[in-house]
């Protein structure tokens, strides 16, 4: 890479707050500094962030909420100031940012063409020759002659990108702006995206889809935490995305089944105390195909529900089931081993590993676990020994999204012409 190619260079970049207790605290803390130090502490939104964007290339910054994506856009943009390092920018930009920067409220939408145009360098004479193309891809018709106060997100959203990308950008820049608008209008603008790349444009924006991520960029960073952690093709940045994304996710899902646990550990306890079980379970986990605890899995996945059972008695012809739900409480698969025609006995003070294992075929979504262990009495009824209903929390991620409904038949679509 030549550096003159380069049109956006980020160096050693660090953007600080500072954090008052009090509102009193900021004027104390800015007339002597180091006599009122300790009333002020420092979050750090960007921890020394480099990074190299070439001209024409069309660059995605992915990264869980609060990793710093929108404050480096900002930076970028030049409607923040680094606390450290510097940024410099060989281009003319445009930035859509966060919804309503730019924009007087009072003032019309002509007259904020008109303004936003002077603020990126362009004289009236650039503006009025561009103006009916930006009015006539905003779509918004009449409401061009009244206060922008007065549009929905979506108008606003529409004029914006339009006065952004209309005005011959050298470097275009976009904060998640287009996820205001309509599924059409959002389309025309990826389409326009496509044009500005083809006429040489560098393009950088911030996206939770992760599907335009992959479909429009040549190349990708991957913030967390502050701090730059990964940088390469759109495909390998997305991948680690999700592994960053499940990661926290199956740590909270982890956390959450735990707090289930001993929450229904402190009722059978009581209840014990009352009717002490003779067969119960002692535990119940979930794992992948790595033998490794999980709650989060890609639709289709191998899975593995174990349960672990104390028998104090010796006991035959036992029943080990399990049910799944959906959010909505409808069933979604349930099973036991009567259904494997599975003659199961405990013995006396053992301890049994039980494990249900299935292809998770599942559409995206939040599923339960209830699990039970029982004895058939007579032709249809059931005693229980011990039942756990809803006891685990997982979660099926599909990506990108196939189809609705609650099962996976993995379908393919052939079209035919005869």
């Amino acid at each position: 890479m030549s550096y003159s190619d380069v049109v956006i260079q980020v160096k050693n970049v660090t953007k600080e707050y500072k954090i008052y207790k009090k509102p009193i605290d900021k004027i104390l803390y800015n007339l002597a500094p180091n006599f009122f130090q300790n009333k002020v502490s420092s979050f750090t939104a960007l921890n020394n962030i480099n990074l190299n964007i070439t001209k024409g290339s069309t660059v995605g910054i992915v990264g869980r909420n609060g990793s710093g994506k929108s404050t480096l856009l900002q930076i970028i943009a030049g409607t923040l100031s680094p606390t450290h390092g510097e940024v410099i920018i060989n281009g003319r930009v445009s930035a859509l940012l966060e919804l309503g920067a730019g924009f007087n409220p009072e003032f019309t939408g002509r007259e904020n063409v008109y303004l936003n145009g002077a603020i990126l360098g362009l004289s009236k004479k650039e503006i009025d020759e561009k103006f009916n193309e930006i009015h006539e891809f905003s779509e918004i018709g009449e409401f061009i002659d009244r206060p922008v106060k007065t549009y929905s997100s979506g108008m606003f959203v529409r004029l914006a990108f339009s006065v952004a990308a209309f005005v011959d950008p050298d470097i275009m820049i976009i904060d998640e702006a287009l996820s205001v608008g309509d599924e059409k209008f959002q389309r025309k603008c990826y389409n326009y995206l496509e044009s500005l790349k083809e006429k040489g444009c560098t393009i950088l924006f911030v996206s939770h889809s992760m599907r335009v991520v992959e479909q429009l960029c040549d190349y990708a960073y991957l913030l967390d935490k502050s701090k730059l952690i990964a940088e390469g093709s759109p495909k390998e940045i997305i991948d680690k995305y999700h592994l960053l994304l499940y990661s926290q996710e199956n740590e909270y899902l982890q956390n959450l089944n735990q707090e289930v646990k001993k929450h229904k550990e402190s009722s059978n306890n009581n209840e014990l105390k009352e009717n002490q079980k003779d067969v119960f379970i002692e535990n119940v986990k979930m794992f992948n195909n790595l033998q490794e605890e999980s709650y989060v899995f890609d639709s289709g996945e191998f899975s593995k529900i174990t349960l672990t059972v104390y028998s104090s008695i010796d006991v035959q012809d036992i029943l080990v089931g399990i049910r799944i739900k959906n959010t909505e409480g409808i069933e979604v698969y349930g099973t036991s081993t009567i259904y494997f025609n599975m003659k199961v006995n405990f013995k006396k003070n053992k301890q049994y590993k039980i494990s249900f294992t299935q292809d998770l075929n599942l559409v995206a979504g939040t599923y339960h676990i209830s699990v039970a262990i029982a004895k058939q009495d007579g032709k249809n009824d059931m005693i229980y020994f011990d039942k756990l209903s809803d006891f685990l929390i997982f979660k099926v991620e599909e990506i990108p999204l196939k189809g609705t409904g609650i099962a996976n038949l993995n379908s393919t679509i052939d079209i035919i012409e005869s």
